[in-house]
């Protein structure tokens, strides 16, 4: 895996560890059509659903479970564009989303906003990063 490859692969699985489908959403926006309009989606569904009591915190083991798979899929899908090993790059974004995941959850919370109005701030966060990956096609 080039170390560009593995630039990509750190920064989008350390943004699919503060929201799940930010990776996703960054490699599908490189594509038109059909996978880009429903990634999209589920990236808005996901940020939505992150302010409700339904989703448990990030780094309760289900959750941090699905960060985990959607890191290595986005690792995966990076080091298949690189023509590298694709179980190097899974493992290397799966353990990306779960360090950023770790991360980002301590430092909501020590926020004094770390309720609804954190998440909102995260969220912006989150979709300004992944807005710059986009057009720097990270």
């Amino acid at each position: 895996m080039t170390s560009q490859a593995l630039g990509k692969t750190l920064a989008l699985g350390a943004l699919t560890g503060m929201r799940s489908m930010a990776g996703p959403t960054a490699l599908a926006f490189r594509h038109a059509g059909l996978l880009r309009t429903v990634v999209g989606a589920m990236a808005a569904a996901e940020m939505i659903a992150d302010k409700t009591s339904v989703v448990g915190d990030r780094i309760d083991p289900i959750p941090l479970a699905g960060r985990a798979l959607m890191g290595a899929v986005v690792g995966g899908a990076i080091a298949y564009e690189d023509q590298a090993s694709i179980a190097i790059g899974g493992l290397a974004g799966a353990l990306a989303a779960v360090a950023a995941a770790h991360l980002a959850y301590h430092a909501r919370k020590r926020l004094a906003a770390a309720s609804v109005a954190g998440g909102f701030v995260e969220d912006a966060i989150v979709v300004g990063l992944t807005s710059m990956a986009v057009r720097q096609r990270v």
